[in-house]
């Protein structure tokens, strides 16, 4: 017990110490304070996340723990903000189902999706069971699945089937969003990202245009986070806050599962659909987009108030999904 109360101790010490440094960096943008705020916050989580699982405890346990822990932190969370949105087309429109194994898969973009689809498609027979995954073209991946809000029975299968959804550190998924999408340049996409969404930025933050090539990452994240109402562009799946697409505060999912844990993760969500016989491994990305949460090239490009509009946007995903923003 005394261990127990000096660990909680040291745990609320770090806590402070974090929300007076964050507190500090309002006022300043201070490089030394940014190393004490990660710092904190890094050993903070550190002492969570024991807290939350036991190490000793096999993969398969240790990633039911971790979403067990997620989920309690999410219905906090709702309540706390006051989070409702509606059950609407647009969230099944981000859902694939399966009969057979009864489940449902809320994808969410830059999280995975593309090897989770790959997968939905041997789940649900829509390619021969000896098919190497790997060889599907994205364009059929992104288009040959059904999705729930085609299906007649719809609500009957959202109330009964099992669900599960994957998240991500929301500062290096909408990076991997710009550095796939803007950054370069996605050959396999039917949508022109440079010239829908990449003119919009630069004919608002430039005098000159260049047809949406070469945005910088300031001028996306400025566009993606301005006050007041926000366009179609600005509130692309790609970057849209993932609790706004998938709507756990209104679903009950039973399995949530994180970028930062993928494969555990992912191999428990086979186990648990019984698919291990149909795919024995989940498919590695044929096209990965490596993020460094503070690689200086992006990061450090933000100006401060830029960084906390960032963090105000996806305040309810740092919060819910149990993620520390620096």
């Amino acid at each position: 017990m005394v261990w127990l109360r000096s660990r909680q101790t040291l745990t609320y010490l770090i806590l402070a110490m974090l929300i007076l440094s964050l507190s500090y960096m309002i006022f300043t943008d201070n490089t030394y304070e940014m190393e004490a705020v990660r710092f904190a916050g890094n050993h903070l989580q550190f002492l969570r996340s024991n807290a939350l699982v036991d190490t000793e405890k096999p993969a398969s346990s240790k990633a039911k723990e971790r979403s067990d822990a997620i989920k309690m932190n999410l219905q906090k969370t709702c309540t706390t903000f006051n989070i409702s949105l509606p059950v609407n087309s647009f969230m099944m429109g981000h859902m694939h189902y399966d009969d057979t194994s009864k489940a449902i898969y809320c994808f969410i973009p830059k999280v995975a999706c593309t090897s989770w689809k790959r997968v939905w498609m041997k789940l649900t027979g829509i390619v021969p069971l000896d098919k190497d995954l790997s060889t599907i073209e994205r364009r059929f991946i992104h288009t040959g699945l059904p999705l729930l809000k085609s299906n007649m029975e719809s609500e009957l299968k959202l109330k009964t089937y099992k669900k599960f959804i994957f998240v991500r550190h929301p500062f290096d998924r909408v990076l991997s969003a710009f550095k796939d999408k803007l950054e370069s340049f996605d050959k396999s996409s039917t949508y022109d990202f440079h010239k829908e969404i990449g003119m919009k930025i630069q004919q608002k933050y430039r005098e000159k245009t260049n047809g949406g090539h070469n945005v910088t990452f300031t001028e996306f994240i400025r566009y993606i986070t301005e006050s007041g109402p926000l366009s179609y562009e600005q509130r692309n799946e790609h970057w849209l806050s993932m609790h706004e697409i998938c709507n756990p505060c209104a679903v009950q999912y039973d399995f949530i599962g994180k970028f930062e844990t993928l494969k555990e993760d992912a191999d428990y969500v086979l186990d648990w659909l019984g698919a291990k016989n149909i795919v024995a491994s989940f498919p590695v990305s044929d096209r990965p987009f490596y993020t460094r949460r503070y690689d200086p090239k992006y990061f450090n490009s933000l100006d401060h108030k830029t960084k906390m509009k960032f963090f105000a946007k996806y305040l309810a995903d740092f919060v819910a999904f149990d993620y520390r923003f620096l």
